[in-house]
This record gives C-alpha cells, sequence and structure tokens, in this order.
C-alpha cells in the first residue's frame, strides 16, 4: 500500500567540511537542509543542533517557498558571456590589489560563489554576471582576499573591509536575493 503525504519532506543533507569552525544550517530553495559539519563534528552533535534549530529551519523553509525562482530562459548566452566577462574582471581586479592568481574558472557551482584553492586558483560561479556590479565586486575581492588570508578569520575580514567597504549590503544581497538564482536556473553540467 502506498502512503500518499500531503507534503514533500525536504531531505537533510550532512556535509563535512574541513575548514568550518562550527555546525553551520542552511536552507536551500527547495527546502533541502544542508548541515556543515567541522572536522571534529560528530553526526550525533549535528542533529541535535538541527532539533534545537527547528523553528529557524521552518522559517527559513517558508521564507524560501514564499519568494519566485528565477528563470533564466537563455541560460547558454549568459554563461558564454560569463566566461568572457569575468576572468578579465578578476585579473584587473588582482592586478589593482598586487594580488597573483595562478588560474581562473568559471563554474557551475550549485550553491557556492566563488572559491579560492590554495595553489591560488580562483574559480567563479557563472551566476555573477547577474548581479548586481557591487555584489559581483564583492565576491571577486573576497576570493582575491584568500590568496592573503586562506580562511575566514578576523584578520581575513579585515582585508575584504580594506578593500570592499559595501561588503556588508552585498553579503546581504547574496543571502537575501542570491539564493534565487540557484533554483531557478535550467542546470545543465559544468561550464
Amino acid at each position: 500500500m502506498q502512503l500518499d503525504l500531503p507534503f514533500r519532506v525536504a531531505p537533510t543533507v550532512f556535509v563535512r567540511h574541513r575548514w568550518a569552525r562550527r555546525y553551520i544550517l542552511r536552507v536551500l530553495d527547495d527546502g533541502t537542509l544542508r548541515v556543515t559539519l567541522p572536522r571534529w563534528g560528530s553526526k550525533r552533535e549535528a542533529l541535535a543542533f538541527v532539533e534545537t534549530s527547528q523553528s529557524w529551519i521552518e522559517r527559513q523553509r517558508a521564507a524560501r517557498a514564499a519568494r519566485p525562482a528565477v528563470v533564466h530562459p537563455d541560460e547558454p548566452s549568459l554563461r558564454k558571456r560569463a566566461l568572457r566577462e569575468l576572468p578579465p574582471a578578476l585579473l584587473a581586479l588582482a592586478a589593482a590589489h598586487g594580488i597573483s592568481v595562478t588560474r581562473i574558472s568559471v563554474r557551475n557551482q550549485r550553491s557556492r560563489w566563488g572559491a579560492c584553492s590554495a595553489s591560488g586558483a580562483i574559480t567563479l560561479n557563472w551566476r555573477l554576471i547577474l548581479v548586481p556590479d557591487f555584489v559581483r565586486e564583492y565576491v571577486m575581492l573576497h576570493e582575491l582576499m584568500h590568496r592573503r588570508e586562506l580562511n575566514h578569520s578576523d584578520r581575513f575580514w579585515r582585508h575584504v573591509r580594506a578593500v570592499c567597504p559595501r561588503h556588508t549590503a552585498a553579503r546581504q544581497w547574496l543571502l537575501t536575493e542570491g539564493q534565487r538564482l540557484f533554483t531557478g536556473a535550467a542546470v545543465s553540467g559544468e561550464c
């Protein structure tokens, strides 16, 4: 016998991250709960954290459900534009701040705007082509500052504040508006 549920139960995904210093919850636009565990963390403690955070999780899910997704009807051309425009913009910012970058790639990350490796390779999400200029610049500067400090310590954030006065507004935009850009896209592999 099959049971018809009046609603879909959103899954919970546990991800261990070596740089995480604490347990982190993120509700994705499809309702999935992403729980990040620090290297030393246990799944039992993570489940307890989820249990004590249920009211916050439900508020986040309700807020995500109330926001319409953004649809990208011409994603292939947007991705080509991103490949054309984002690397030169990043290189110009790197040169302006005296920072070297070993490689730049533009990809289709599902939840990240950018990443910087210890070797100096920077990855940018193609959706940055869709965000306001000040937000795009913040993400690029954020990744470039990881070339100076490869963590999210107070020292790292001092570097970010020094080069990006609107970093707080940009981060807020990414949290409130940016997540819609991930669910509305017709995802078709990596760039």
